[in-house]
C-alpha cells in the first residue's frame, strides 16, 4: 500500500468573478518511506498541491489516497484522525514566538490532551534527535535560523506522524544551514521510517535528498521518475530548464586536447550547436572529450562542466558548443553516443 496515491486531481479557484485552475489532471504515488520532491517554479501550484494531501485545500475533483483511505469519503472526525498522521514544516517555521522551545515542542502533544510529564519527556527526546536539547529554555526570537527550522521538525514529529510535508522549508537558509537540515530529514527518514515529501523550487535540494521527483508547471505534472532518470534524460522542457538552471555560473573553455576550463572566459557561442552530456559510471573512467579532440582534430568549446550529487551518486555533467559544421556535429554526437553518453540539444543561450 503506498503512503499517498493521487488520482485525476483538479483545483480551480474563482478569483475576480474568473476561474483559475491552480492543479490539473495529477497523478502520481508517493511509496511509503520514500523521500520524494515536488518541483517547480514560483506559481506552479505545488504548494496547493502539497496542501491537498491533508484536505487543507479539498480537490474541486480527483482522489486523494493517504495509507489506503480516500481522503473525500471520510467523516470529518475520520479526516481530523488522518490529518494526524501527516505533519507540516514550512518555509518560516510558525513558531510561537511566545513559548520558549520545549513548549513549542510540547503544544502538539498538548492539543491531545497527553500528560504534561508525558509531553515533556517526549519533547526533550525530539530535541536530543534535532541535535538542540541545550536550546530548551529558549525562545524563538534567540535562536537561527536553522535552529528554528530544527524546532520546527521536533514539533512536526511530537504526534508521530508517517508522513512528512516540507514546503519550502530550507528556501529561507544559507547554503550550508540547508545541507544541515536535509542531512537531518535524511537521518529521520531513516531512523522512523517516516515518508517525507519535500516541496521546493530548488533543483539541488532534490537532488541531495529525494530518490523520487514530481515537476508541475501551470498546474500540470509534466514529469516524474527517479531523480537519477529525470537528471540523466529530461524528457520534458520544464525539467530540461531546471535542471540548466541548475548550473553554477560558468563560461566557455576552448580545448584542444587538453583542458582548459579553469580559465572560465565569458563568452556567447550563438552560432554554436550546444548539447548537454551525462557521464555514466563507465564513461567517467575514459577522457572521452579529449580523446573527441584529437579523434576529430577539432576543438570544442566547455560552456559548463561540474559534477554533482544526484541521490547520492555523483553525476558529471557537461554543456559543449560545437564547430560550425553540420557534418561534423553529426559525427562527433555520434561518437560520444558510442561512448555510451546521453545527448540532448540545448536551445537556451549560455553564458
Amino acid at each position: 500500500m503506498s503512503a499517498i496515491e493521487v488520482r485525476h486531481l483538479y483545483k480551480t479557484f474563482k478569483q475576480k468573478g474568473e476561474t483559475v485552475e491552480a492543479l490539473k489532471d495529477i497523478s502520481f504515488t508517493v511509496e511509503k518511506g520514500d523521500i520524494y520532491g515536488i518541483i517547480g517554479m514560483s506559481g506552479a501550484g505545488k504548494s496547493t498541491l502539497v496542501r491537498c494531501f491533508n484536505y487543507l485545500e479539498k480537490p474541486t475533483s480527483g482522489e486523494v489516497y493517504v495509507d489506503g483511505k480516500e481522503l473525500g469519503s471520510l467523516k470529518e472526525k475520520e479526516l481530523r484522525a488522518e490529518r494526524g498522521k501527516i505533519a507540516m514544516i514550512f518555509q518560516h517555521f510558525n513558531l510561537l514566538m511566545q513559548k520558549n522551545v520545549l513548549d513549542n515542542v510540547c503544544f502538539p502533544m498538548q492539543i491531545q490532551k497527553k500528560k504534561k510529564s508525558e509531553a515533556r519527556e517526549r519533547a526533550l527526546e525530539l530535541l536530543r534527535t534535532v541535535g538542540l536539547e541545550e536550546k530548551a529554555a529558549a525562545y524563538p526570537s534567540q535562536l537561527s535560523g536553522g535552529q528554528k527550522q530544527r524546532v520546527a521538525i521536533a514539533r512536526a514529529l511530537a504526534c508521530d506522524p508517517k508522513i512528512l510535508l516540507c514546503d519550502e522549508a530550507t528556501s529561507a537558509l544559507d547554503p550550508q544551514t540547508t545541507a544541515s537540515i536535509l542531512e537531518l530529514l535524511k537521518d529521520i527518514n531513516r531512523q522512523f521510517g517516516i515518508t517525507i515529501v519535500i516541496i521546493t523550487h530548488q533543483m539541488s535540494v532534490i537532488r541531495e535528498i529525494c530518490s523520487h521527483v514530481a515537476i508541475v508547471e501551470k498546474g500540470c505534472l509534466v514529469e516524474s521518475g527517479t531523480v537519477e532518470e529525470i537528471f540523466a534524460h529530461p524528457k520534458s522542457r520544464a525539467a530540461r530548464d531546471i535542471i540548466l538552471r541548475d548550473q553554477p555560473e560558468g563560461g566557455a573553455a576552448g580545448i584542444s586536447g587538453s583542458w582548459q576550463g579553469e580559465h572560465r572566459q565569458k563568452e556567447r557561442l550563438a552560432a554554436d550547436k550546444k548539447i548537454r552530456i551525462v557521464f555514466s559510471e563507465n564513461s567517467a573512467f575514459e577522457p572521452v572529450i579529449a580523446n573527441m579532440v584529437l579523434k576529430f582534430g577539432t576543438p570544442v568549446n566547455i560552456l559548463r562542466a561540474d559534477t554533482k550529487n544526484v541521490a547520492g551518486v555523483a553525476k558529471g555533467e557537461m554543456i559543449l558548443g560545437l564547430p560550425h559544421e553540420e557534418a561534423l556535429q553529426i559525427e562527433m554526437q555520434n561518437y560520444l553516443k558510442e561512448k555510451g553518453l546521453e545527448i540532448e540539444e540545448v536551445t537556451e543561450d549560455v553564458e
